[in-house]
């Protein structure tokens, strides 16, 4: 039997028509050229004025013209390595990666269940547990680091606790241009040379607007070196609708659009094809409690929405999912988790960040993380969504086994059932009597135990002793 049928590759949804996506992109080109933006630098102001924008003190007002001509040489697709070198994200067209957020000020402690600041063992041990997991794609520090050496310099330790512990690549903030520069070194002691980390970067850098409409000058200094080095940049904004954008979420969608556009202009025009993500991670402010809230459904619309006007630039998208409001890790937490995961991945944004984020981004969870990545596997189950074609379709089989009998024993059964349902590793499905023989467990003790059992047991590739030593000798030579 022959089939004619054109297999899924993936499940999508819309938010957006294509003509609100044009409106909303007309409103960002408009904002740009009537409100402006303010751009704290000199020499990126000069740039700006000698290709054609208008400079009104800081301010700069930029024409539509120069916003098309700097998309086109934008890169459409960037790629990132992990600490061996081998490609592991093709930030393309609808290719989803998830990871963990950065710099909670407190973690959630998996063993005392207290409130506390991180220490450089926790962001050690959330890199390791973000190596062991097989959907977590990138990682980021999830915590501040409180125990540095030297506290003005606390990004250089955390970078360095993650780059120990994890093979997966990275996703950072840094402080200023300096600290980015460290970054950069250890990372060129890693790939042996600065021409072999601009082939195959192992890390990203994210960088932040100042929302309604301004780049800092520290921004700035981050955005100069990493486009002179090649570094991929998350450029984005983190407006929240109804402070620091309009209360409306279209209006917050062009705001975002246009401070990110502003970016990419800044970015091309400080070296043709510098490798920039946008997007954002739109808010929306709780009206009663002032929060911007990480587990609202106006944050996924927004961000969903923001990935498709971003999708229409043609540029890499950053977006959110496995976050939440929750104090703790429980059901409010898990719950947020899968609604913001499965709508981020609907959406086909790129780079998804703030896995093992609670309380709205103030508190990191290494249950969340764990409990995030059996989610990330369940929705990439259900945007596989259903193949059909003459072994899926198993008529003959239906045939053989006829009115009345079973399909347990057939061997299409044991050949196909791996690939077409998904196998939970926490999720609890067995019988009653079986779940109450195993202890009555919940899932928050379940996943609890999996954190403490990768605590114990798990080593992530270390690196080479040489270049092991060779960073540690960076480190203390260079940070002090």
């Amino acid at each position: 039997m022959k089939v004619n049928s054109t297999v899924n590759q993936t499940v999508h949804f819309r938010i957006l028509s294509d003509s609100q996506i044009e409106e909303i992109s007309s409103t960002a080109f408009n904002i740009l050229e009537r409100a402006g933006v303010q751009v704290n630098d000199a020499e990126i102001l000069k740039l700006l004025k000698d290709a054609g924008c208008i400079i009104k003190d800081k301010n700069a007002f930029i024409p539509s013209s120069l916003v098309n001509e700097c998309l086109a040489v934008a890169p459409k697709k960037i790629t990132v390595s992990d600490r061996n070198g081998n490609l592991a994200m093709v930030l393309e067209k609808d290719r989803i990666y998830f990871g963990a957020g950065s710099e909670c000020p407190f973690m959630l402690d998996s063993f005392t269940k207290e409130r506390r600041h991180w220490l450089t063992k926790d962001i050690e041990d959330a890199a390791r547990i973000a190596d062991s997991l097989s959907n977590i794609d990138f990682h980021m520090s999830l915590g501040l680091l409180s125990d540095a050496p030297n506290n003005m310099k606390y990004d250089r330790y955390q970078f360095a606790a993650m780059l120990k512990n994890t093979v997966k690549p990275i996703v950072s903030t840094a402080i200023d241009s300096d600290g980015l520069e460290d970054m950069h070194n250890l990372c060129c002691i890693i790939t042996e040379s600065e021409d072999n980390f601009r082939q195959k970067p192992l890390f990203v850098l994210y960088i932040e607007t100042i929302s309604p409409l301004i780049h800092s000058k520290l921004v700035l200094g981050k955005i100069k070196f990493a486009a002179k080095k090649g570094i991929p940049t998350v450029y984005t904004n983190a407006a929240n609708a109804g402070a620091t954008s309009p209360v409306t979420l279209a209006g917050t969608i062009a705001q975002g659009a246009a401070e990110y556009l502003s970016g990419v202009v800044i970015a091309q025009l400080l070296k043709k094809g510098t490798p920039i993500i946008g997007g954002g991670t739109l808010f929306a402010m709780d009206m009663s409690t002032g929060v911007a809230s990480y587990g609202s459904t106006e944050n996924y619309l927004l961000d969903a929405a923001m990935t498709e006007v971003c999708k229409y630039f043609g540029l890499p998208v950053f977006s959110l999912a496995g976050c939440s409001s929750s104090k703790t890790f429980d059901g409010q937490a898990t719950l947020e988790s899968m609604f913001g995961t499965l709508s981020a991945a609907l959406s086909g944004a790129n780079l998804i960040h703030d896995v093992g984020y609670l309380e709205d981004g103030l508190c990191g969870s290494f249950e969340q993380v764990v409990i995030t990545d059996e989610i990330i596997a369940m929705v990439k189950r259900y945007l596989r969504g259903i193949d059909v074609d003459e072994n899926t379709l198993a008529l003959d089989i239906i045939e053989k086994v006829g009115p009345g009998g079973n399909f347990l024993s057939e061997e299409h059964t044991f050949k196909n059932f791996r690939s077409q349902m998904f196998i939970p590793k926490l999720i609890d499905r067995s019988v009653y009597a079986n779940w109450k023989n195993a202890g009555s467990k919940s899932l928050e003790t379940r996943v609890n135990e999996k954190v403490k059992d990768i605590l114990s047991s798990y080593e992530p590739e270390p690196i080479p002793d040489s270049k092991l030593a060779a960073i540690d000798e960076y480190m203390k030579k260079n940070v002090k």
